[in-house]
């Protein structure tokens, strides 16, 4: 996956930028994370929002941490494709509907609440589909953070992360409900295509003409012009160093 990835960067320079993929929780994948982005030249690193039902603040990811923190890349985070955990979620194909999304918030919160944001202040975390649609409860999870007996206030930490604009298929409601809770400074733009956009039959997803209409949407939201063309790519752009 690294190889076809550095080499899709290489023979199209200025449209493709990769993330490194790698069994994180292994010593062995650690060096192929490190030799991807050193010798490969790719430019951050994805994982799952869980890995072999871990989730992100267990003590086994402290060793991937203090290698992202030395490279110096952003961690992209995707919801888990088999998430553990929720037994009652299994039927009606809710964990591709609903529970995949669900554990996106509770990575974020699991981060912040066991202190892994306080201990790496300037990683770079980017969580998929508005951190799961989390702005929606984010609130909630603020006024109960004095459990968490944290050194600051949660939402001093959830500042510091930054969520991608996918998963949703460009629903306006899903964007404005994230812009809730979510600064819009903290935003990058994204799409699932060709997973969601793909063509007219509803059940599959928009037409990728839906794309265009996204960007539209975003265009039109009542925020400076500045703002919108970092959501739209220069904050992804700055986070990737390109």
């Amino acid at each position: 996956i690294n190889h076809c990835t550095a080499q899709m960067q290489k023979d199209y320079p200025g449209r493709f930028v990769g993330l490194a993929h790698a069994p994180v929780l292994e010593e062995a994948g650690l060096h192929e994370l490190k030799r991807a982005i050193v010798d490969l030249g790719l430019k951050g690193v994805t994982v799952s929002s869980q890995v072999n039902g871990l989730s992100l603040d267990a003590k086994e990811f402290t060793p991937f941490y203090d290698l992202i923190q030395k490279l110096d890349v952003p961690i992209f985070v995707h919801p888990a494709l088999a998430p553990k955990g929720y037994s009652l979620m299994n039927d009606y194909q809710l964990p591709v509907i609903l529970t995949r999304e669900f554990d996106l918030g509770v990575a974020v919160t699991r981060l912040i609440a066991g202190g892994v944001i306080e201990r790496y202040l300037d990683m770079k975390f980017i969580f998929a589909h508005f951190g799961g649609g989390l702005a929606g409860y984010k609130e909630r999870i603020a006024r109960s953070s004095y459990r968490f007996k944290l050194p600051k206030a949660f939402e001093q930490y959830f500042d510091l992360l930054y969520f991608d604009m996918a998963g949703f298929e460009g629903s306006p409601i899903a964007l404005r409900c994230a812009l809730e809770g979510i600064r819009p400074e903290r935003l990058v733009f994204a799409t699932d295509y060709p997973q969601n956009f793909n063509n007219h039959d509803p059940s599959r997803g928009k037409n990728v003409d839906g794309v265009s209409e996204y960007i539209k949407e975003i265009r039109r939201l009542p925020l400076a012009g500045a703002v919108k063309e970092a959501m739209l790519g220069q904050t992804a752009a700055g986070l990737l160093k390109i």
